[in-house]
């Protein structure tokens, strides 16, 4: 009766916990390939993400494929979090302005941002093959910032995407193995972007452009274990187009006028699949590719409520040219059974950016990148584990060259991250 009790109350506070989490995400986020995150589980962290469409070791596992849910035996809890370190640095930075303005700066020490991004997951067992899940999560973010005398000040100072995703979905598998799985997203974005602006000879000020929004989506996948040790998975999760409407500020400048705005900006769809093998008692291998559509991103649009400048032609609207092409990410990796409790993970992968060298901007001097991951998990006892992971990514040299009709700006950033992932994983 104790135990039975104890349980119970630890199974209150991790979800307690797990919506906790779920409203912290909304304030944390940080950098990665295009603007997506892909730190949504410390277990698959330590593989580089090999497996997140076929593994079932945790709840944490089914952001990328509902039809995990349904490989699963009992109703099992995961939450957890990733610390994410960036660092990206400018070096020779050439830039011009017209009118007069000081773009003499040459270098940038990191303009990324450190974050904490916690995620919370659970599934929960209705029938001998029905199943439900929810996953917690912030799958899209970025944040940059850059000191106001920044030479590239007028293409971009800071840049903020934050969002909260809330997928709940069910999943039902079929005596031979096969689970299907579909679910929804429910994604609330705040984003935010500045940058400054010519107020006149010599004399500028700070644009600030905000706006949130609520909206929808949805994702589908299929997880079959075709044979004893061999699986399958594939999933499919489609964009989520968001109608951001907020203001755009000025501060005390009579130059400009503040006003209401509006903006539309699409989260990409993209395409999971995988293959894992068991190689004994003790090996599983796991291979996994993800093709992402970033073409939703051609060019930001910002459309105001009346004219914003008082310089000359009236400005009611402003954009911002993207251009970003599709991008595929492909990781490899293994996990070794060491004993009843100890298990060991590692990984390699390629992330490709969507940012074409010719449109690549100051607000994300994004390149291709190489991951490698070492993690592990421990089995404390017989309904909890707690796993750690650990990712270095090695990013190519960015180089940005943009100009307008008033300023010019150039510039290489050097950049690499470091990921330390925990996840805590309670099953009943």
């Amino acid at each position: 009766m104790t135990k039975t009790l104890n349980k119970a109350c630890l199974c209150a506070a991790v979800s307690g916990t797990a919506l906790l989490g779920s409203l912290a995400i909304a304030t944390t986020t940080a950098h990665a390939s295009g603007y997506q995150l892909r730190e949504v589980s410390g277990t698959l962290q330590g593989s580089s993400f090999a497996g997140m469409s076929t593994s079932s070791i945790d709840a944490s596992t089914i952001f990328y494929n509902p039809a995990n849910i349904g490989q699963f035996d009992h109703s099992t809890y995961s939450v957890g979090g990733s610390m994410i370190m960036p660092k990206s640095t400018l070096k020779n930075a050439k830039a011009t302005a017209n009118f007069g303005q000081n773009v003499s700066r040459p270098d940038y020490g990191d303009m990324a941002q450190d974050a904490f991004v916690p995620n919370a997951h659970a599934v929960w067992k209705l029938t001998d093959n029905l199943n439900m899940g929810i996953s917690l999560t912030s799958p899209w973010g970025l944040v940059t910032d850059y000191d106001d005398n920044f030479a590239g000040r007028f293409f971009g100072t800071t840049s903020s995407i934050k969002t909260t995703n809330v997928k709940p979905a069910f999943a039902y598998r079929f005596d031979n193995g096969l689970a299907l799985g579909a679910g929804l997203q429910i994604q609330y974005m705040d984003a935010r972007l500045s940058k400054a602006v010519i107020t006149g000879a010599g004399t500028e000020a700070a644009s600030d452009v905000t706006g949130d929004d609520l909206a929808l989506g949805w994702s589908a996948g299929m997880n079959w274990e075709i044979t004893p040790g061999t699986r399958l998975g594939a999933s499919y999760t489609s964009e989520v187009t968001h109608h951001l409407k907020g203001d755009i500020k000025f501060g005390s400048t009579a130059a400009y006028n503040d006003q209401t705005a509006t903006a539309e900006v699409t989260t990409p769809e993209f395409v999971t699949f995988g293959i894992a093998q068991d190689i004994g008692e003790k090996w599983t291998v796991m291979a996994d590719a993800q093709w992402t559509n970033w073409t939703s991103l051609t060019n930001l649009t910002f459309n105001y409520s009346g004219n914003i400048s008082n310089l000359g032609t009236p400005v009611t609207s402003t954009s911002e040219y993207y251009n970003w092409g599709s991008a595929w990410f492909g990781s490899l990796g293994a996990r070794y059974q060491y004993d009843e409790n100890w298990a060991f993970t590692g990984g390699v992968a390629y992330d490709q950016t969507p940012v074409k060298t010719a449109h690549r901007a100051v607000r994300l001097p994004d390149s291709n990148r190489y991951w490698v991951s070492l993690g592990t998990s421990y089995k404390v006892n017989d309904w909890s584990n707690i796993s750690l992971g650990y990712t270095h990514i090695f990013a190519k040299e960015a180089h940005v060259n943009l100009s307008d009709a008033n300023n010019t700006f150039s510039g290489d950033y050097e950049s690499k991250v470091d990921i330390i992932a925990l996840q805590a994983k309670f099953q009943f």
